[in-house]
């Protein structure tokens, strides 16, 4: 796992430099408490976080579940954070993370990036999808035993997502050796999957979780299957919009 592009591989008119522009996207990402990859180690560690607070003396981020990986972070000279809020992809560097005590919980911290990238290329239409009646997706394991079967919270041909209460027991990494997910009465989703980040979003007693699950070894016809549904609710979700 890579962070992709390095910002030398970026065109400039991606970056936004104003201080004002970076602290809104920076409390944006907060404030939707939105799933963030820190990568380091030339991109062989990463941990996935949530930033806590965004402010003009430095970037406040969570600490990871993985211990190891937390460990590793506080050697590192530099690190850089990757976020998809709305498939858009959103890269920023951090220069060396500090591990310290925020509101009574071990926090990372490290100056405000003095650039952000904001891409508007999308590589997905990810769509959130309706909570009447949703979408469902079946997880099973190894020996055709169910996992989960969880209502769908969005959609797009790269993953999907879905947010459960309390911790599930699921991690980061977890394969999932079969997804099914029935689109329609021809169209029927099965491929492999891969845990990519389980956040909690809400603190509480119970507390809510989000999960990202990416789609593998999708088939193409799945993979044109799914984006014919994203349109349709697309199309149905513009129909109903004030003229």
């Amino acid at each position: 796992m890579s962070a992709s592009l390095s910002n030398d591989e970026i065109e400039d008119k991606f970056f936004l430099l104003g201080q004002r522009e970076i602290l809104g996207i920076l409390n944006e990402l907060s404030h939707r408490r939105e799933p963030v990859t820190v990568y380091f180690n030339e991109g062989r560690e990463f941990i996935v976080t949530l930033i806590l607070s965004a402010r003009d003396d430095g970037l406040v981020f969570d600490i990871g579940g993985d211990a190891r990986a937390n460990k590793l972070l506080e050697k590192a000279s530099s690190c850089v954070f990757l976020a998809r809020p709305d498939g858009i992809r959103v890269q920023f560097t951090g220069l060396n993370p500090q591990r310290f005590t925020w509101g009574g919980q071990d926090a990372f911290w490290v100056p405000i990036p003095s650039r952000v990238v904001r891409m508007q290329r999308r590589e997905y239409f990810r769509n959130e999808l309706p909570i009447v009646d949703p979408l469902k997706v079946r997880l099973y394991d190894d020996k055709g035993e169910t996992l989960a079967y969880w209502p769908i919270f969005d959609l797009c041909v790269g993953g999907l997502s879905v947010q459960v209460s309390g911790p599930p027991e699921i991690k980061v990494q977890d394969r999932i050796a079969k997804l099914h997910i029935v689109l329609g009465i021809r169209n029927v989703v099965r491929c492999e999957g891969i845990v990519r980040h389980v956040t909690q979003i809400e603190k509480s007693r119970q507390g809510k979780y989000r999960i990202g699950i990416s789609f593998q070894k999708l088939p193409h016809e799945m993979d044109v299957a799914i984006q014919r549904h994203i349109n349709q609710l697309e199309y149905e979700r513009r129909k109903l919009l004030p003229k």
